[in-house]
């Protein structure tokens, strides 16, 4: 009984299979759209047609100037180009020496300051001795009194930055000194006795004009004494 009905229902089912089967088979598929993403190489702008990059370079060379103009703007600008380096590299020379010239102001200054601190004894005598060794260094070529000058010359103009005011005051003072004894030589050499009326001392010319006539008349005075006239 069993193996019956288990032959009659088998055709059913398979019936039944063969009917969904065939209408998924009917059922239309749905259409994949495009991915947009996805170009072709041609597409990429890495990349263009050959005959547009024939044109490119024939209307190029059409394009191009020939003949002496291109060759007269071709040597302007490289001599623009090389002028404007040239003047960068002037500017930038004149800047260091601009810093050069500003740190060694700051610095002069800082030292000047620090000398005439009167707290500051001894870097003043250490500043007057480095002055000395200095005019002795510069000296060491020549004789002793060559020697002993520019020492002297080396220390005095240091002290004279150390101590201004006693420095004006022993300038005048020597000034002074300096002409009374030019004035003893100036009568010495013309023979003034001690008696006589004294000569003064030419004063110094302060324009050009002075210091003309001063060279004439001295050279007059020269000529006359060389050449005297015959009476």
């Amino acid at each position: 009984m069993l193996r019956s009905v288990s032959t009659k229902v088998t055709p059913v089912l398979l019936g039944a299979v063969a009917v969904n089967v065939s209408t998924g088979a009917d059922k239309p598929k749905p259409k994949e759209e495009p991915n947009k993403m996805v170009c072709r190489p041609s597409e990429l702008p890495l990349y263009r047609p050959l005959n547009q990059k024939i044109d490119c370079e024939c209307q190029h060379r059409k394009s191009a100037p020939t003949g002496p103009a291109p060759m007269l703007e071709e040597g302007f600008r490289t001599i623009r180009v090389q002028v404007q380096e040239a003047s960068k590299l002037v500017e930038d020379q004149k800047k260091q020496i601009v810093d050069l010239y500003e740190q060694g102001k700051k610095q002069t200054k800082f030292v000047h300051d620090y000398l005439h601190q009167e707290d500051n004894t001894m870097p003043r005598v250490g500043a007057i001795a480095i002055g000395g060794l200095a005019g002795l260094i510069f000296g060491l070529r020549g004789g002793f009194f060559k020697r002993v000058i520019y020492t002297s010359i080396g220390a005095g103009g240091v002290a004279s930055i150390c101590y201004p005011q006693e420095a004006e005051m022993y300038a005048q003072h020597g000034l002074v000194e300096a002409k009374k004894y030019a004035t003893i030589g100036y009568n010495f050499v013309y023979g003034v006795k001690p008696g006589d009326k004294q000569l003064e001392l030419p004063t110094i010319p302060s324009n050009l004009g002075e210091l003309k006539d001063s060279v004439s008349g001295l050279a007059k005075s020269a000529y006359e004494a060389v050449f005297p006239e015959k009476k």
